[in-house]
């Protein structure tokens, strides 16, 4: 019985422990919005972001979210201009479903 009450608590030990990390991992992450030339709203997260001129690079686990999509990939740059973007490394894309 001291074995099982023993497992548990170390069980959850490291449940917290996860838990926690994964939250400062997340806390971590920067996050940036921004209007397209259209006037919809794009939001980022990302490890590192970082904006020269018109361009927003954005590296690390990136995601990018729009109301009919969501992109993730290694690495993004996103033109602020013409709303156009580079992905690259591993790279995802996911339509919203039409109904």
């Amino acid at each position: 019985m001291k074995k099982v009450i023993f497992g548990s608590f170390v069980l959850s030990l490291i449940v917290v422990a996860i838990a926690v990390s994964q939250g400062t991992q997340d806390a971590n992450r920067k996050h940036a919005q921004v209007a397209t030339p259209e006037g919809s709203n794009v939001n980022f997260v990302a490890d590192n972001i970082q904006r020269q001129g018109q361009f927003m690079r954005l590296k690390g686990s990136v995601e990018m979210r729009t109301h009919d999509m969501s992109l993730r990939a290694d690495e993004v740059t996103y033109d602020q201009k013409t709303g156009e973007m580079e992905a690259t490394g591993m790279v995802r894309l996911k339509l919203a479903t039409q109904n």
